[in-house]
């Protein structure tokens, strides 16, 4: 796939965007086996987001022992060439896999968050690939937010409480509440300027890990959603630690905190992967 200075402007302003046939049929092959070995491997970690709820559906996510898979695959389809070329990064790191599974056509949205609410880190070389391997219209799709990652540091949401997505991660911080953002846009459509779009098998959405994200609901007319998320950070990527004194989470995350590192310096973690 041939970087143009389009897409990388795109991204940087907008912070996401869609390239389309990313994954043609043999390469979406390959990210499928990938996905399916780590359906079949679960970390211990993996379980079910509002589990109990219509909303329920199947999470895992940064898998040690599935590894080498993912960046076999990575580097299989080079993918660590293209994300580098987005960026015009020297250095490329891996920072893990996430695997989602919605199905029935009754779980609905994601709640809208920043994946940054949830590591040490800030700046502007951080993305996510987010690959499904059906069909989905757009308003089965994921939603971001134009431009959010240039903007506010939210709070993150606790995934405790199906009727309040805006639930805080962290007990003590000054970073303010995640808005409600669905409500507001229920009030007010264009109160969001939100990003999003139909996208085919072999489409990847592209976006900067930082941007407000959610949705991509399962309905009767769009019952399973099976998706693979890759991220990735490269050169310029800074610790920025997260807050401390609880969270509402099955663990306390802030211990992925790192006192070695001062913060504004270069983010590198060992349990990061250099791919180049």
């Amino acid at each position: 796939m041939q970087v143009t200075e389009q897409m990388k402007q795109d991204l940087a302003h907008d912070g996401a965007i869609v390239v389309r046939g990313l994954f043609p049929p043999e390469r979406i092959q390959r990210m499928r086996e990938a996905f399916d070995h780590g359906i079949s491997n679960p970390s211990p970690q993996h379980g079910y987001a509002f589990k109990g709820t219509p909303d329920e559906h199947f999470n895992d996510y940064g898998n040690p022992a599935n590894r080498d898979v993912h960046i076999a695959t990575i580097k299989a389809l080079a993918l660590d060439e293209f994300v580098a070329s987005l960026w015009d990064s020297e250095h490329v790191w891996f920072k893990g896999e996430e695997i989602f599974i919605k199905k029935g056509g009754r779980a609905g949205r994601s709640p809208w968050h920043q994946d940054n609410s949830y590591s040490p880190v800030s700046g502007p070389q951080m993305l996510n690939i987010w690959v499904s391997f059906e069909r989905l219209p757009r308003k089965n799709a994921l939603e971001i937010v134009r431009g959010s990652h240039l903007g506010t540091q939210y709070n993150g949401t606790s995934y405790e409480d199906a009727n309040d997505p805006t639930r805080p991660l962290w007990i003590n911080t000054d970073w303010p509440d995640l808005p409600d953002i669905e409500a507001e846009r229920a009030r007010d459509p264009a109160s969001w300027d939100v990003l999003s779009w139909d996208l085919d098998v072999g489409d990847a959405l592209v976006f900067h890990s930082g941007t407000l994200h959610g949705g991509a609901p399962v309905t009767p007319d769009c019952p399973d959603r099976h998706t693979l998320v890759y991220r990735f950070f490269g050169d310029k990527l800074f610790y920025r630690p997260l807050p401390t004194g609880g969270c509402n989470y099955p663990y306390d995350i802030s211990k992925l905190n790192d006192p070695s590192l001062t913060p504004g310096e270069p983010f590198r973690a060992a349990w990061c992967t250099q791919l180049r």
